[in-house]
């Protein structure tokens, strides 16, 4: 195999990739500050669902690899993506691949569940979630109950396959965690199957504007309005 035919693309943009690295640090700092300093931790929370808003948003109209249309396949396409990692030269994917597009969205549902129970949440002293009065005190109670345990028997088990996932895919020499750093990706482009944009496009800062602005739109609602 040629080495022209490994070229880099550009695949992340620097939007993603600051969400990316954001969020195992407020997932630290969050983790930290539960039940020692519980304004710290409203704090770390409201960027946490912030910076979801933002990716679920970006995911429409951000960049093209970073859109879930460019990612997310029908049922059929992972099974078969599954059967052929199996094969010597698996497909390889610009964007995540089918397994991996379904992590992402088991990644986001799973951080969404965390901070959204955290709305409802109490610690039955100083601090109660935005939403708690909305709901009753049995609901409360049970939202509480499953925001603190969900960290430990959903979170942690979801980042830990994610972990494995890119330890996998680096012993079959496929740099995750580079491309996740530089934005580039490294492909062999005859094995390439997603879509190739043959232009990459200028940063749309407008799109990227309003995003932010929808994302800080709600939290402010949620934390100050509501």
């Amino acid at each position: 195999m040629s080495t022209s035919s490994h070229r880099p693309v550009h695949v992340w943009d620097w939007s993603i990739r600051i969400f990316h690295w954001s969020l195992p640090i407020l997932l630290f700092l969050l983790w930290r500050s539960a039940g020692d300093d519980m304004e710290q931790h409203m704090l770390f929370a409201q960027w946490l669902l912030g910076l979801l808003l933002y990716r679920i948003i970006w995911g429409f109209i951000g960049t093209p690899y970073a859109r879930f249309s460019h990612f997310i396949y029908h049922p059929a396409r992972i099974i078969a993506y599954l059967r052929a990692t199996l094969t010597p030269h698996k497909p390889v994917y610009l964007s995540h691949n089918p397994l991996g597009g379904v992590m992402v969205l088991v990644m986001l549902g799973t951080l969404l569940f965390q901070a959204g129970t955290g709305l409802f949440a109490t610690d039955d002293i100083f601090y109660e979630g935005p939403l708690y009065s909305y709901v009753s005190g049995t609901t409360t109670s049970l939202m509480t109950d499953w925001h603190k345990s969900w960290f430990y028997q959903g979170l942690l088990l979801i980042i830990g396959l994610h972990i494995l996932a890119i330890v996998l895919h680096r012993l079959r020499g496929e740099g995750l965690v580079k491309a996740m750093v530089t934005g580039h990706k490294e492909a062999p482009l005859e094995r390439t199957v997603d879509r190739l944009e043959q232009n990459t496009p200028a940063f749309p800062w407008l799109r990227f504007g309003l995003s932010v602005a929808l994302a800080a739109g709600i939290i402010w609602t949620l934390f100050n309005v509501l």
